[in-house]
């Protein structure tokens, strides 16, 4: 009998722990593109992943990697279960290793720009032989504005600064004439920051980033997180979320808006 009971006993606990384990939340990693520092990072995106965890029940997980070389390494491996990415590398994330679009930036085209201070240049032929402050040697608004400065025949050095918010602080101090970044993020400064500056050029637009999610993850799990991404507008929490990072709403997005992308072609290495 008293074997019998602690079988029993031993069920029990079994049972009971096995339940714990399946009301725990499903743990999910959300990998940033690291356009900024890290800590500017964690402070723009870590509430928002935390605002998803309460939307959902899921435990969303800020992640970023230490630059974009390692972003796109972690990215090519599927560290991430969602990521956070610009549209020609979010087409390479698809095809390898099968990340999907569930979401996009809305109303807010990926646009890059030339940025000089109030006082500096008039127009991007004074940029020649001179070197050009960049995020990341292979960031995006970096080989955009390189590749149409030498359709121009305006020869210029890009110079790595470490991040966007570091390529207005040099320029501001005029340690670079110019410096290459995207128009959401300098549309995340305050107007007199930007009063600082001038635009001298501007990209087409391209579609905006993705929300894309590794194909490992439930669909239960991408149902929730989609849904909440979506509805962040409908609520003042959400919009503030938003507001921070000049973004009006996230919509919808499918695989097929960005073959946009496939046909271009772009280099980006």
């Amino acid at each position: 009998m008293q074997r019998v009971l602690k079988c029993l006993m031993l069920l029990i606990c079994l049972a009971s722990t096995s339940s714990a384990r399946a009301a725990e939340p499903i743990v999910l990693s959300f990998g940033i593109t690291p356009q900024q520092s890290p800590t500017e990072l964690a402070k723009l995106w870590g509430p928002i992943c935390q605002y998803l965890s309460k939307r959902t029940g899921y435990q969303v997980q800020f992640k970023t990697s230490k630059d974009l070389h390692a972003f796109w390494t972690d990215t090519g491996d599927g560290v991430f279960d969602f990521v956070y990415i610009n549209p020609p590398r979010y087409v390479n994330a698809h095809a390898t290793p099968g990340y999907i679009a569930i979401a996009k930036d809305g109303d807010s085209p990926l646009v890059s720009i030339i940025v000089v201070r109030k006082d500096g240049p008039k127009s991007i032929e004074e940029l020649h032989g001179k070197k050009l402050a960049v995020h990341n040697l292979i960031a995006l608004a970096a080989l955009m504005a390189q590749a149409h400065l030498r359709e121009k025949g305006i020869d210029i050095t890009l110079t790595a600064v470490s991040s966007h918010d570091s390529v207005y602080r040099t320029v501001e101090k005029g340690l670079y004439p110019a410096g290459a970044s995207i128009q959401r993020i300098f549309g995340m400064y305050d107007p007199a920051t930007q009063a600082q500056f001038r635009v001298l050029w501007k990209s087409d637009p391209l579609p905006p980033f993705a929300y894309a999610v590794h194909p490992r993850v439930p669909f239960k799990a991408i149902e929730s997180i989609q849904r909440a991404l979506l509805e962040m507008d409908d609520n003042s929490e959400g919009r503030a979320l938003l507001a921070a990072l000049n973004i009006k709403a996230i919509v919808a997005a499918k695989d097929s808006d960005y073959d946009v992308m496939r046909k271009m072609k772009l280099k980006l290495e």
